[in-house]
């Protein structure tokens, strides 16, 4: 008959949100050592921004389909995290 197929995200590892504070830490040198005149609100932003970025990677990267990873994810995941960041920076 008639079966419901889902999509669903996985959970992120410890690794991950790990990955993501150290990621947002270098965002914020980053940031502060190109732009000298940066406020830190500005450097805290951008660091936030690049923590955000690599969650919404990851996130979209578990996507699996009946339990099979798809190739969709990690295409999806990319595509969020760029639009992510061009609307940070081009506004």
């Amino acid at each position: 008959m008639f079966t419901l197929t889902l999509l669903r995200f996985t959970p992120l590892s410890k690794e991950s949100h790990l990955v993501a504070v150290v990621l947002g830490f270098l965002t914020y040198i980053v940031d502060t050592l190109a732009m000298p005149s940066a406020t830190v609100t500005s450097s805290f932003t951008t660091a936030l921004i690049g923590a955000i970025c690599w969650y919404a990677y990851k996130a979209f990267d578990g996507l699996t389909y009946d339990g099979a990873e798809t190739a969709y994810g990690p295409m999806a995941g990319i595509a969020i995290a760029v639009g992510i960041c061009a609307t940070y920076f081009l506004l």
